[in-house]
């Protein structure tokens, strides 16, 4: 009986997506509250760092509604179970990613301190303050191209300010649309990085 009132609840979540406007908002934070639980099995299984089993259980996310917006959700399997293999597929994309990143930032960094070490620490000192400015004048020219509201929210985000805090101050219904307007705004930033 209860398998029964599960599969009723998702097929209400999937056709509200499908409805558009308000409702398609009220379904998409229900079905992101529903499964929030995969991001502790992505710390579990994968040994992912909670923000980065939160980043692939967001990505999931906005691809399933996609897919659902698009009439590409056929049904075939449960919505549980649709999720999780899509959550899984980026957890293991997460993992490699990681993977041949930490070797290319190693090899970086490698190449940089060689690059620098016969140089005096003064000039290396002006040489990484350049490299930071640099690294936060592209990030800032980014994050102003996903939207005033967007960057605002991340910015709040980023200083450590809690969700409840930020619903007061950038007036979001609850602390639910925070969490699932700040995936929105980081798939965007995402977006424009890629």
């Amino acid at each position: 009986m209860a398998f029964h009132i599960f599969k009723t609840d998702d097929s209400k979540i999937v056709s509200g997506i499908q409805l558009g406007g308000r409702e398609k908002q009220k379904y998409e934070n229900k079905l992101y509250e529903k499964y929030f639980y995969f991001i502790r099995e992505g710390v579990k299984k994968y040994k992912l760092e909670e923000d980065e089993s939160a980043t692939a259980y967001s990505d999931t996310i906005i691809a399933a509604i996609d897919q659902i917006v698009q009439q590409k959700y056929e049904k075939r399997a449960e919505l549980k179970t649709y999720l999780y293999q899509i959550f899984s597929n980026r957890c293991v994309s997460f993992i490699r990613k990681k993977t041949t990143n930490k070797a290319s930032s190693t090899y970086d960094i490698v190449l940089l301190s060689e690059i620098m070490s016969p140089m005096t620490d003064y000039t290396q000192n002006i040489i990484q303050k350049i490299i930071d400015q640099e690294t936060e004048q592209s990030f800032m020219k980014r994050l102003a191209q996903i939207g005033e509201k967007c960057k605002e929210l991340l910015l709040l985000w980023s200083e450590g300010i809690p969700d409840k805090e930020i619903m007061g101050q950038l007036a979001y219904n609850s602390v639910d649309v925070v969490k699932v307007s700040r995936m929105r705004c980081m798939n965007k930033l995402k977006e424009i990085y890629n």
